[in-house]
């Protein structure tokens, strides 16, 4: 596909909005389970977090949640498609908070990204809860965000999201942040190139100790994070 003519234009000033951590989607709020590993002392350097992420993009959540973007960027304005791919989103969650972390996030989204005028009606959103890459494929769709770009940037927020969280938990300085974020670029461009080529079907993981983790997360006596 493509690039939309505009994208240097006002619609990359968009995409820079919606990918902004200022974006209200509260994603400050959540580690995906990272709160646990760093207490565990599974993520406690920059190239622990760096193999935590990386997991997470190759064979995990992270790299589920491409695919599901991608698929709901192919949506685009099929609205009974995209609450399949919604309803399948949230049944794709391996655990309780995973499931919140990513429907609260990707309402917040919805809301926020109204400002444009790029998603449904109201009514048309009603009786189906809406999970982040879901939200996104089909705002950066109706936004004129062409597919790899979408992909790509909805991966960029989970993954600079993540970095964010550990720089706090850890700590990590923000320039071993900067690094965490150097070193799975070519990780998370691989991710977003292969997600391009799946389906819904290819989706599934093999990160336990993440899934684990999300779950410990919930009984964590000493929380600064809701997931």
């Amino acid at each position: 596909m493509t690039e939309p003519a505009g994208l240097a234009g006002h619609d990359f000033l968009r995409l820079l909005s919606w990918v902004s951590p200022a974006f209200p989607t509260g994603g400050y709020a959540y580690s995906h389970g990272l709160e646990w590993a760093v207490e565990r002392g599974d993520v406690q350097d920059v190239a622990s977090l760096c193999a935590w992420v990386g997991a997470l993009l190759r064979h995990g959540s992270i790299g589920n949640d491409l695919i599901i973007a991608h698929a709901a960027w192919q949506a685009g304005h099929d609205e009974a498609r995209l609450r399949e791919i919604a309803s399948f989103a949230c049944a794709s969650a391996s655990s309780r908070e995973r499931y919140e972390e990513t429907v609260y996030q990707g309402e917040a989204f919805l809301r926020a990204a109204a400002v444009w005028d790029v998603v449904p009606p109201r009514a048309a959103l009603a009786g189906t809860r809406w999970p982040l890459p879901v939200v996104q494929g089909l705002v950066f769709r109706r936004g004129g965000v062409a597919a790899p770009q979408a992909v790509l940037s909805g991966g960029y927020a989970a993954v600079a999201a993540l970095v964010s969280a550990a720089v706090r938990l850890v700590p990590l300085g923000q320039t071993d942040g900067l690094h965490a974020l150097a070193r799975l670029e070519s990780v998370l461009a691989q991710a977003a190139t292969q997600a391009a080529r799946q389906t819904l079907d290819d989706v599934g993981g093999a990160c336990f100790a993440a899934d684990l983790a999300a779950m410990h997360h919930e009984t964590q006596e000493t929380r600064l994070f809701r997931t």
